[in-house]
């Protein structure tokens, strides 16, 4: 079947593969983003990165090398990322970058959005990802 999938629903994280749900992460981008302030902060976004990284990390493997498929209900990512619907994982990257730069120079920015930048470059990264497709 070959079908990785990620569900962003207003409180959970879904990852699906083959049809099969694979985890949930109960509170979503909140639980990425917990105990953060109103306006982001650095270290914010590497509590983040460890979040997501405990989450995804043991099971990583099985989702290597594979198109991830996004169905997100919040439609937060496709507005984050100016309506496009496809990333590579170099434009993933940039994404992020843009995302940690609005924190750095305290610029505003949606704490929830970011959030998910972070779950995508996390799954990008250790998913050795070969797209990002928005549906």
């Amino acid at each position: 079947m070959d079908d990785f999938q990620l569900h962003i629903e207003l409180n959970s994280y879904a990852l699906q593969l083959d049809g099969q749900v694979v985890s949930t992460l109960a509170g979503g981008a909140a639980a990425l983003m917990a105990g953060a302030p109103a306006q982001l902060r650095e270290i914010d976004i590497e509590n983040a990165i460890e979040r997501s990284e405990e989450w995804l990390m043991p099971f990583s493997k099985s989702f290597q090398r594979r198109v991830l498929r996004i169905r997100d209900v919040t439609g937060r990512v496709k507005k984050t990322l100016g309506g496009r619907t496809s990333l590579d994982l170099q434009e993933t990257e940039q994404a992020f970058s843009r995302a940690c730069d609005a924190v750095s120079h305290r610029r505003p920015v949606a704490r929830d959005a970011v959030a998910d930048l972070v779950l995508l470059r996390e799954l990008a990264h250790h998913g050795m990802l070969v797209r990002i497709q928005l549906e």
